[in-house]
């Protein structure tokens, strides 16, 4: 389909902004002639229009290399991302078809705290809330979230929160609890199989941002009856999928 508008000076000077950030070298207007065939007369105008602009400066030898100006263009936007509205379009599609309930929480005071919540669609609503905290150790994206703690940190929430039992699966010792979160950073996902409150269950993935540090986690709730077992790998699995798009939108690229 052809755009009905363009722009070609500036497809051009992207063009030429791309190629400096790919090279480890700094290149001079005949090097930039040579990758692309634009004329030197366009190549030297849309130089020194970046060069004004700051996003690219000429060094002692001629040749030109990019500034931080285009890095700190984009730190900025990503300073602005909301993870909630990062997170919002992936947690109504949950909703919608999972036919769960769907929890973004962060960390918080070394426990998960709710900032947004989508209710699904079936007769039975939970009476979670948004700005309502859970335990690390019982909770879904409480064990989402605790996988990617420091060890100290961890250490710190246990020993100001506890681990008391909930309900009669409960995993009550760092000895139980500390194997379990190896296996989360494996799957990439956690499963909470009626730790927190009999008759439900919890899947939750995390989210990273820019960084790659976590940034919060996506969970669903549902009643056991409802969630069965064997759909804890699929579910988990798309779980981690819709938590991983959150992250892109986020920034987060994850290492080859």
């Amino acid at each position: 389909m052809k755009r009905q508008y363009s722009v070609p000076a500036l497809a051009k000077g992207m063009s030429i902004m791309e190629m400096l950030a790919s090279s480890r070298d700094t290149l001079g207007i005949t090097d930039i002639y040579d990758r692309t065939g634009l004329p030197k007369s366009s190549i030297f105008t849309i130089l020194s229009e970046l060069e004004h602009l700051g996003y690219v400066a000429k060094t002692e030898d001629g040749k030109y290399q990019l500034t931080l100006k285009l890095y700190n263009v984009g730190m900025e936007r990503l300073s602005k991302l909301d993870i909630r509205q990062a997170a919002r379009p992936e947690m109504e599609w949950m909703a919608e078809n999972l036919k769960f309930t769907v929890h973004l929480a962060i960390l918080e005071d070394d426990k998960a705290l709710y900032i947004d919540k989508v209710n699904g669609p079936g007769f039975v609503q939970f009476s979670t809330q948004i700005g309502q905290t859970q335990l690390l150790h019982n909770s879904g994206v409480g064990k989402a979230l605790a996988a990617y703690m420091a060890d100290d940190q961890l250490l710190q929430a246990i020993a100001k929160h506890g681990m008391p039992k909930t309900a009669a699966h409960t995993m009550t010792s760092l000895e139980e609890f500390k194997p379990f979160l190896v296996g989360v950073r494996e799957t990439g996902y956690a499963i909470e199989d009626e730790e927190g409150e009999a008759g439900i269950r919890c899947i939750a993935a995390p989210i990273f941002n820019h960084t790659g540090k976590v940034a919060g986690a996506l969970g669903i709730t549902a009643l056991s009856s409802e969630l069965p077992s064997r759909a804890f790998g699929e579910c988990g699995e798309l779980l981690r999928a819709k938590a991983l798009a959150v992250s892109n939108k986020l920034g987060y690229i994850p290492e080859p």
